[in-house]
């Protein structure tokens, strides 16, 4: 009997504290973002990892689009790994990298990713081909 007490004593305490004791935390998520996300803004919680994930092309020999992306302000989302898949290639002419950028929410408020894709183009004029570039808006809550 008094082992039941207890029990019951600690599944009390519990559900006082999730019921309106101690606010539970949210678990930390990650959101994956992509080219089709341009323009958009999402909302995160601190502690949440953004992943931005793109495509770099080489469609011919001597022409390419390779990403980077960067975030401002550095105090909203906090860089972290950037790193490029081993180029695949594709059926046919050209390869394909996996651009991953992550970003750490670290505290509240708006912060924009700045994707800004690159290109070569060795058979056109660079006005043939020109850069790329979208942002994406995240903000921070708490």
């Amino acid at each position: 009997m008094k082992q039941t007490f207890v029990a019951l004593g600690v599944l009390g305490l519990v559900a006082a504290v999730s019921c309106g004791g101690v606010p539970a935390q949210p678990a930390a998520s990650t959101i994956v973002l992509h080219e089709a996300d341009a323009g958009k803004t999402f909302s995160v919680h601190g502690g949440d990892l953004v992943q931005v994930v793109l495509l770099d092309t080489y469609p011919v020999p001597g022409s390419s689009l390779v990403w980077t992306v960067s975030a401002s302000p550095a105090g909203v989302l906090k860089a972290g790994a950037q790193n490029r898949s081993p180029q695949v290639r594709e059926a046919g002419p050209g390869r394909t990298d996996t651009y991953t950028a992550e970003f750490l929410a670290t505290s509240a408020g708006q912060a924009v990713l700045d994707a800004k894709g690159a290109t070569t183009c060795e058979a056109m004029a660079k006005s043939g081909c020109p850069d790329q570039h979208f942002t994406i808006t995240v903000v921070v809550g708490r």
